[in-house]
């Protein structure tokens, strides 16, 4: 009975394991990562930071 147990929690264990590495892959930002649209974004809103061309005027 030990061994039924034990087996049913190596395949919940390996089973979690498989679908967080899928939603690391197909979905980033579920989990955690920053994907490339997210990181886009966190740029763009950095202080300093800016990717214009040198278009907009001086602050003063």
């Amino acid at each position: 009975m030990e061994l039924w147990f034990i087996l049913g929690f190596l395949a919940v264990a390996g089973l979690s394991v498989i679908v967080y590495f899928s939603l690391m892959v197909f979905f980033p930002e579920w989990v955690g990562i920053t994907g490339k649209v997210a990181r886009d974004a966190e740029l763009s809103h950095q202080e300093g930071a800016s990717e214009d061309t040198g278009n907009t005027p001086i602050k003063g």
